[in-house]
């Protein structure tokens, strides 16, 4: 069921609408504003916001995606009601809200064993009432998901027919895509995760990922870079461990043998798995003692931060945020939009 769908059903029939006030401007303070002092000692907006600086920028990342997710939605909205708009003319009719009325009347009415089905599928949400005391308002939801159909089917329609174009830039997170890569360099998807290797949740959207990439050789490219978790004690030297073995050439069997074994990382796993893939073992000791190692773990857990992950693991592909352990087709859909919209428009 299409949400704008819907928005156009409930403002063309119960003339529903939002007024439009003047948005009020928020006064900005100036970052040599002092905002606190000790004795005669005075301390700035900039000092102040040199402690947040990540979370700010998160912030701003939030904001920017919220921003861009509404006005997606306001167009969606303001392209179906003009076609309704038109159509309604076409058909000889006062208003959207008068064909939207008229496409209810020949709508299918929900019958008897339908209402019956929602009341059994619907029952913890209910409660104890029985079917007869709720009856006609499960018949009414029932009938307005109906309508909400057929205006759905019908934008659709006209969608097609009047060669509708969005043409609205997508909102894409700045994250660098740097760090191990499988994948072509070339590929006109480059999929950007931030993960920890001892997450569960990781090591699922890992196994999906990997199933993904298998599907689209040419097509799409993996970076993996680095988000453990505060409270996995386990992270961030399973992290250290991947990148030392990434400098004898072998990050990703070290990356897959961690995530097979993703509840039992240890310093003697990455000892005994260094060793079965044939690594130096004296330069594979030093390498995880180098602080340098985690200090670019660090360095992937801000950019990270800044771009506004707060769990894992978080996917940007070319940018586009997906969150969580996702399946296969999650990314599927956003790869099949992504190369139909051709390079000009990544």
């Amino acid at each position: 069921m299409k949400t704008s769908a819907l928005f156009v059903l409930l403002t063309a029939v119960t003339g529903f609408n939002v007024a439009q006030a003047a948005c009020p401007k928020v006064p900005e303070v100036s970052q040599s504003s002092v905002v606190g002092r000790i004795g005669k000692s005075a301390i700035t907006l900039k000092e102040v916001d040199a402690l947040i600086e990540a979370r700010l920028c998160s912030a701003r990342m939030t904001m920017a995606e919220q921003q861009a997710t509404l006005r997606a939605e306001a167009l969606s909205n303001l392209i179906d009601e003009r076609l309704l708009e038109a159509e309604a003319k076409k058909r000889g009719l006062a208003s959207r809200g008068a064909l939207i009325e008229a496409l209810g009347k020949t709508a299918p009415k929900p019958n008897e064993a339908q209402a019956r089905d929602f009341f059994e599928k619907n029952r913890q949400q209910i409660g104890d009432q029985p079917f007869e005391a709720v009856r006609d308002r499960i018949v009414g939801v029932l009938v307005s998901q109906v309508q909400t159909e057929v205006v759905s089917k019908l934008v659709a329609t006209l969608r097609a027919a009047n060669g509708v174009k969005v043409e609205l830039p997508v909102f894409r997170f700045p994250v660098e895509a740097i760090g191990p890569s499988r994948g072509p360099a070339g590929a006109p998807v480059t999929i950007v995760v931030f993960a920890d290797f001892e997450c569960p949740y990781c090591s699922k959207g890992a196994t999906a990922l990997e199933q993904v990439r298998q599907r689209h050789p040419k097509e799409v490219r993996v970076v993996y870079r680095d988000y453990p978790l505060p409270f996995h004690q386990n992270a961030v030297p399973a992290a250290v461990a991947a990148r030392c073995s990434g400098e004898q050439g072998k990050y990703w069997e070290m990356h897959d043998a961690l995530y097979t074994e993703s509840q039992g990382l240890s310093d003697a796993l990455y000892t005994r798995v260094a060793t079965g893939l044939k690594l130096n073992g004296a330069r594979f000791a030093k390498c995880m003692n180098d602080p340098k190692q985690r200090a670019a773990v660090q360095a992937d857990m801000k950019a990270g931060s800044a771009a506004g992950v707060d769990g894992t693991p978080a996917f940007f592909v070319n940018g586009i945020k997906l969150t969580g352990a996702q399946p296969p087709e999650a990314f599927e859909k956003v790869i099949a939009e992504e190369l139909s919209r051709g390079p000009a428009r990544r």
